[in-house]
């Protein structure tokens, strides 16, 4: 999916989303080029929808469904190895070694840094996992459309770096499925750093921006010293 370095050629070919058959000379020309894409495309005369059939390569349902959780399924271990996408995310972002329980599944102890509130945890159990991009914002954005493998596969994604993050609880309910035009993180230092990543997402599924959360994008960005920093775990 997405945006992959090709070996052969020595570029990064793009084949889902906005950037779909294109090659670039760096992950950054990539993350650059999503930016771009994202706003260009969506800067034009009249109001975009959040409801148009994304560009997903994948077959898409006949109508559009009413959003409800549990379309996007639960947490998947795609790997095989007890530890599903929550233990991944906490065990990529922990700073230091994570513990974990007896079956060697579940993370116990850690340290994590929450960027949204700029605290540190050391107990999971404090913190939630966050979707960049809210599964009901995504639903309003075009993946109403989407087939349910689709769905799982985003709510699942540890492919594409940004889209899951751990967070404290306290700060992704307050969240809910809000867009930036309505939420930020109350840590400033991090606030342009989450506009990137959201615009990345939105950029990497083909989700589309409303107006109200595009003027909001481009003010962010706008008052940011590097429009473009790529986002790992």
């Amino acid at each position: 999916m997405g945006c992959h370095h090709d070996k052969k050629p020595g570029l990064y070919h793009c084949h889902r989303g906005s950037l779909a058959g294109q090659f670039f000379d760096s992950k950054k020309e990539v993350l650059s080029a999503l930016i771009r894409s994202k706003t260009d495309t969506l800067s034009g005369s009249g109001s975009e929808s959040e409801t148009p059939q994304p560009d997903t390569g994948e077959p898409a349902e006949s109508s559009v469904v009413p959003y409800d959780r549990d379309l996007y399924g639960d947490w998947i271990d795609t790997d095989g190895d007890c530890q599903d996408t929550r233990q991944e995310v906490l065990i990529a972002e922990s700073l230091i070694p994570v513990q974990f329980d007896s079956r060697g599944c579940n993370v116990v102890s850690g340290q994590w840094l929450d960027p949204y509130t700029g605290q540190t945890f050391t107990d999971p159990s404090d913190l939630d996992i966050d979707h960049v991009v809210p599964l009901a914002e995504a639903h309003r954005s075009g993946a109403s459309h989407w087939p349910p493998q689709l769905r799982t596969q985003f709510a699942n994604d540890l492919v594409f770096p940004g889209s899951l993050i751990a967070v404290s609880a306290s700060a992704n309910r307050s969240k809910g499925d809000r867009d930036p035009a309505d939420w930020l993180p109350p840590n400033p230092a991090f606030q342009c750093d989450y506009v990137r990543a959201w615009v990345m997402a939105k950029g990497y599924w083909g989700l589309v921006m409303d107006d109200r959360e595009r003027n909001t994008v481009y003010y962010v960005l706008a008052g940011c010293e590097q429009p473009v920093r790529g986002l790992s775990h």
